[in-house]
């Protein structure tokens, strides 16, 4: 993956930068207000990124972005207006209106996306976990962590990189698996000496055997609570697939309504009652969406191959959760026709249950526990051990290939890296955050043998010496992946990497402090805008 160009701005201001080789990039400047820093977010930003990490100064939601990249052999350009994108490729467009619908484009037409299990749902990967396998800023950096916590934790991040390798997901080590054993076994007990303090979980009757949740988990859970759970599960999937009839429909008029302007009118043409105009405009559903010219069947053509392709989308979107509204509705009849207990009965009973004493929510909070444990449990135990060794290869490599690179930088230091994230509490600060960083990206980038760009802003952060700083250069350099560095050189620096043939030098001494974007670059913005046929 090459990034080509990035641009910036609106029908005010812009900024355009195109000046990127396919090998290594170095943006400097002579301080550190000269907009590196919003190019480099700006090309983030475009790949799908939330939040940014744009300069506190600058009001990123009153710009486009629209970046150029090659994959493959193939060129693409994607326009970003707040969470909405558009994706532009050999005469085809597509209209994105959520970082969802981005991915799911990308996973579908560009290269496959790694998928990870999330609170037991598998998903696609969002930009904001991807990037930070090549992408580090010079702000906020935590090196026992992942960036952007929120719906990802540490170990989402080690999925995905067992997932890009080909080696499935992570599993419980042999300690933790003892450890969640014994818990398992500390959560029973616990259980066993609440259930002697109940008169109605110790009831022999036959039906407090099959219903009460306590005195038979299968019995209870699977013929209530799970019953309810079933019943939710089905509520919630029929909801989702009316939204996808509802955006499904709602994309159908709008291609009724471009289709209606494709009718001939031999007498004479379409215009603007309020201002004569032939010139017609597409507009999304939101407030600030984009805006296309549409004047033309060519455009309109492209515009309606986008929407039937969401069209398309929501369909098989709309089947599946049909499918497994079917498969719910099947298991709720299996469940109910055990042991022949009707309906009435399971949700009559359920109320002498729920009226019984604190014990049995604190065992029904127990059997919650204890089911998650028997999870991870059987997951693992069901995993390889070849499987699970691998992983192990994978990520010992890995750290053993960030020592290397450490070595390398400072022979002489006395940090030992034992995992791709510092130990939990323990962040390195200054320079040895900075070799952390490099070391990492560089180990991702030769073990994993990806190939997206390495961007780093800022890569000699807290004064790197000169010495450390060509090895970076010299390592980094034997990469096979396009390289965008950022750096502030000090003005007995200037002019550093003149003769460095190995560098592609872009110069930002002379721009006006914080102030990249200028009103001359409007025009190059509106030429770039056009080839979404979008109006600024």
């Amino acid at each position: 993956m090459i990034i080509k160009q990035i641009a910036i701005g609106n029908e005010i201001e812009g900024f355009v930068e195109s000046s990127f080789s396919d090998g290594f990039n170095i943006i400097s400047s002579d301080d550190n207000n000269k907009g590196k820093t919003i190019v480099i977010q700006g090309i983030l930003y475009a790949l799908g990124n939330e939040p940014p990490a744009f300069p506190s100064s600058f009001d990123y939601k009153q710009y486009i972005y629209i970046l150029q990249f090659e994959e493959s052999g193939q060129e693409y350009w994607i326009c970003r207006k707040n969470n909405e994108f558009a994706i532009y490729n050999n005469e085809s467009l597509f209209l994105a209106e959520s970082i969802s619908e981005f991915k799911r484009y990308w996973d579908k037409n560009i290269f496959s996306l790694p998928r990870i299990m999330v609170n037991n749902i598998e998903r696609i990967v969002d930009p904001s976990l991807l990037l930070q396998l090549f992408f580090v800023g010079q702000d906020k950096k935590s090196t026992d962590n992942i960036e952007n916590r929120g719906l990802y934790k540490k170990v989402d991040f080690y999925n995905m990189i067992y997932e890009i390798a080909g080696l499935g997901s992570i599993k419980l080590n042999q300690g933790e698996l003892i450890l969640a054993k014994q818990r398992l076994q500390n959560l029973k007990e616990e259980r066993s000496s609440l259930i002697k303090q109940h008169k109605l979980l110790k009831s022999k009757k036959h039906s407090a055997e099959i219903l009460s949740s306590i005195r038979d988990k299968a019995a209870f859970e699977n013929k209530v609570k799970q019953m309810e759970e079933i019943q939710e599960d089905i509520s919630n999937l029929k909801k989702e697939r009316n939204k996808c009839a509802n955006r499904k429909l709602s994309w159908e008029k709008t291609i009724k309504e471009l289709n209606s302007l494709n009718r001939s009118i031999k007498t004479g043409e379409l215009r603007c009652m309020d201002c004569n105009s032939t010139n017609i405009l597409y507009k999304g559903t939101k407030k600030d969406s984009f805006s296309f010219d549409v004047s033309t069947a060519e455009m309109r053509k492209t515009i309606i191959d986008s929407i039937n392709e969401k069209i398309a989308s929501y369909e098989e979107e709309k089947e599946r959760y049909s499918l497994e509204i079917q498969r719910k509705q099947e298991l709720l009849q299996n469940i109910l026709s055990e042991d022949e207990i009707s309906l009435e009965t399971l949700v009559a009973y359920k109320e002498e249950v729920m009226d019984a004493s604190e014990a049995e929510k604190k065992i029904i909070e127990i059997d919650e526990k204890i089911a998650e444990l028997q999870g991870k449990i059987q997951i693992t135990e069901k995993g390889t051990a070849d499987q699970k060794e691998q992983q192990d290869l994978l990520l010992n490599s890995i750290v053993q290939k960030m020592n290397e690179f450490y070595r390398a930088i400072d022979s002489s230091g006395n940090i030992v890296i034992d995992d791709i994230f510092s130990k939990s509490g323990k962040i390195y600060s200054g320079s040895d955050a900075t070799m952390f960083y490099l070391a990492r990206l560089y180990a991702f980038a030769d073990i994993l043998e990806h190939n997206f760009p390495i961007i780093i802003d800022s890569f000699r952060a807290e004064d790197l010496s000169s010495s450390k700083e060509e090895v970076v250069l010299d390592w980094y350099s034997k990469l096979k992946n396009q390289l965008i560095f950022t750096t502030t050189l000090k003005k007995q620096e200037q002019g550093k990497y003149d003769s460095d043939k190995r560098i592609t030098l872009i110069d930002y001494t002379n721009h006006m402090p914080s102030k990249i974007l200028q009103k001359e670059w409007v025009k190059d913005i509106s030429e770039l805008a056009e080839k979404f046929s979008i109006e600024l």
